[in-house]
């Protein structure tokens, strides 16, 4: 038996995973999964602000303790965009480095894709017909779309949900104008993407694979799973995009379902979606709970 523990630095959390491997069948069971709210492009994601700072080493601090108590016997730990982007990030792969003795490896969006692929599939059948699989984050959003299990497409875009809200949502409610000056944006940005969406044949299946997908699953299930899936029809979440669009950010922090971390950003997460499921004919959403952090273990496992 073997303990791995990996720890994703996300723009806008951080994650910890911590599993069990069984040397004998292969077999995998998580020990343990903490997530910290972080939010470093708080101020932008071209410079990390120092309060995020501080809520990073405080993320850090908490992990640690954690290490200690469950004592693996080996650690990974990834950074991806906003580390990648920020000028001083460093302040926190250096801090990392020092305290965990572990030095993060920032990756590059397309390594990334890999991770989130081999997370995602190992718990969603990419086995037989087309798969659209949509990580969100802070600062990037990862696409990797998928043919019986084969890769067709991927690719990292700078438009995750930090991005987004920082340069659209003035106003709360957002407006008409912000709303068309988002998607203008994405059909700029993400012309790549959807001009080969628009190429496969129906049906296809859109795979969401990050936290603002959980917003969708709380809010319709009531629950947050961490080692099920979820799936739902198209129409079920464009119900929920309508009734959340008129709210203000108080109206949304009291709505059953959104978590308190996710209220101010799910307006532009959601709108992001809705952008996607626009661009071809989408059979269903499939909510996947895992992503680069399961991704990351499955390849530690191959590694040894």
């Amino acid at each position: 038996m073997k303990r791995l523990a990996c720890i994703d630095l996300g723009t806008n959390t951080f994650h910890l995973l911590i599993c069990e491997t069984n040397d004998d069948n292969g077999s995998l069971q998580e020990v343990f999964r903490e997530r910290q709210y972080v939010i470093l492009a708080e101020n932008g994601i071209e410079k990390i602000g120092e309060k995020p700072i501080a809520r990073a080493k405080q993320a850090i601090d908490r992990f640690k303790d954690i290490l200690v108590e469950y004592t693996p016997d080996d650690i990974r730990i990834i950074g991806t965009a906003a580390l990648r982007t920020a000028s001083n990030g460093t302040i926190i792969t250096d801090y990392i480095t020092n305290e965990l003795k572990v030095t993060p490896e920032i990756i590059h969006g397309d390594r990334e894709a890999i991770l989130i692929y081999q997370g995602t599939r190992q718990i969603v059948d990419l086995r037989e017909g087309w798969y659209c699989i949509m990580d969100i984050g802070g600062g990037s959003v990862e696409f990797i779309v998928t043919e019986d299990d084969s890769i067709k497409f991927m690719k990292s875009f700078p438009v995750g949900v930090m991005v987004l809200f920082n340069q659209f949502h003035h106003s709360d409610p957002i407006g008409e104008k912000d709303t068309s000056s988002i998607r203008a944006y994405l059909t700029h940005e993400l012309e790549e993407l959807t001009a080969f969406l628009k190429t496969i044949p129906a049906p296809i299946h859109l795979i969401g694979a990050s936290g603002s997908y959980e917003v969708l699953q709380n809010v319709l299930e009531g629950e947050i799973k961490h080692n099920d899936i979820s799936r739902f029809r198209v129409d079920q979440f464009d119900s929920l995009l309508q009734k959340i669009l008129p709210l203000g950010l108080e109206e949304r922090l009291h709505y059953p379902g959104i978590p308190e971390q996710r209220a101010k950003l799910i307006v532009v997460a959601f709108l992001l979606i809705d952008f996607i499921l626009d661009q071809t004919d989408f059979s269903s959403i499939i909510v996947s709970p895992y992503a680069l952090k399961e991704g990351l273990i499955a390849e530690m496992i191959l590694g040894d």
